[in-house]
């Protein structure tokens, strides 16, 4: 009986480990915390962003292109749903998101803790691997209690991403370990700090909104989408995808400003026409006249932005003060703070070089029987469910071919 030996179970080794088993295999996940799929928990705030249906490697960061494209167009997207559908996982759409039906991630580690003892496989939790040597035809895996051989390893062991939940550096030794090169590793996708206090202040709200990186005095990149902010800047998911061109840009040195735009919607003349009209009841305060088309605190936010007194009444506004409202709406200025590291990162870029790698079977070219998954390789996509369905992909992929 071959026998195979998944390290990591996260989102790529659940996957693995259930393609992997068969009567005549035997396959033993390794996992060192106490538990199955903790980063996969922390997904789509609690609600598990599965994947998304515009799949595409054009939303992947990526120095090779056509090796998404391999591995999508074996186990893509389509796949991904009838697995899901197969093992009790119906999935829900929200703009192109991908949710489990129950929109709780709780409910999918669920499944796949009763797919593992289904399909007969030797969960291992609180199992540390400490070392795998090639010993040509077989590995030797040692861990925390044992030492064991096995015919292939489908090494899942994740990123440096979310060290509160599992994410280090451990995963990358080992394929170093084992001969393969890493390129440099830096998080992607985490929220972005913005040291000005007033902005703090708005805390937990959440609004769509585009947001354009300026680097150098040019514009770099534009997003659009939802902002949440933080105590400590901003987040959400226009922010995540923002974060990596930002971030890297800070860490350069280069001047950075962060420009949000709250009316994205809509051009500045069409905006002031709108705020005229509201502004008709001139005895309203400035502030509250704000409040309908902003969410609480978010008017005091606007109004000290444009250093403007909102307790005073609208009919003391003269043309070139509506005017400066109106233009802080469409353009709030924010100089960006340090990067965060890793605490925060929802991915990280840089890994496992996928010129070393089968995008055909996600089998190592320089070691035969080494299977590299998930996080560990040099791929990293934007926010939005694409990063969890490159691990389903090149799980499933490893796990069908380590049998074949």
């Amino acid at each position: 009986m071959k026998r195979i030996a998944v390290i990591g179970a996260g989102a790529s080794g659940l996957m693995a480990s259930c393609h992997a088993s068969n009567d005549n295999v035997s396959v033993t996940l390794f996992e060192k915390e106490n538990k199955i799929g903790r980063k996969l928990s922390a997904t789509g705030n609690g609600r598990c962003n599965i994947s998304n249906s515009k799949l595409n490697q054009s939303y992947y960061n990526s120095n090779s292109k056509s090796f998404l494209k391999t591995v999508f167009d074996k186990f893509g997207y389509n796949q991904t749903e009838k697995f899901f559908f197969d093992i009790g996982i119906p999935f829900v759409i929200e703009e192109e998101k991908t949710f489990p039906a129950s929109l709780q991630a709780s409910s999918v580690i669920q499944m796949f803790r009763y797919e593992l003892k289904k399909r007969k496989v030797n969960l291992l939790l609180n199992e540390k691997v400490n070392s795998i040597k090639n010993m040509n035809s077989k590995f030797l895996v040692k861990s925390t209690s044992q030492e064991s051989e096995f015919d292939a390893v489908i090494l899942s062991a994740g990123s440096l991403a979310y060290p509160s939940l599992g994410g280090c550096k451990f995963g990358y030794e080992i394929a170093s370990s084992l001969g393969h090169n890493i390129s440099e590793l830096k998080p992607v996708i985490q929220p972005v700090n913005i040291p000005l206090k007033s902005l703090h202040k708005l805390e937990g709200i959440k609004r769509d909104v585009s947001i354009s990186v300026e680097v150098e005095g040019k514009i770099a990149g534009s997003f659009l989408g939802e902002l949440l902010f933080t105590s400590y800047g901003i987040s959400g998911p226009v922010s995540l995808n923002a974060s990596g061109l930002i971030n890297e840009a800070v860490l350069a040195g280069k001047s950075v400003t962060v420009i949000l735009d709250l009316f994205p919607q809509m051009d500045e003349v069409s905006l002031f026409k709108l705020m005229n009209a509201i502004w008709k009841d001139e005895n309203k305060k400035i502030s509250f006249s704000l409040l309908g088309v902003l969410k609480e605190r978010m008017p005091e936010f606007v109004c000290d932005y444009a250093n403007i007194n909102g307790q005073k009444k609208v009919k003391i506004l003269n043309a070139q003060e509506r005017k400066k409202i109106v233009k802080t709406l469409k353009e709030i200025r924010l100089i960006p703070g340090k990067p965060r590291g890793y605490v925060d990162a929802v991915a990280i870029n840089g890994g496992v070089l996928l010129g070393e790698i089968s995008p055909q079977t996600m089998e190592s070219k320089l070691v035969k029987n080494l299977f590299i998954t998930g996080e560990l390789l040099d791929v990293d996509g934007i926010s939005g469910g694409y990063n969890l369905q490159f691990a389903w992909s090149s799980g499933a992929i490893a796990g069908m071919s380590c049998i074949g």
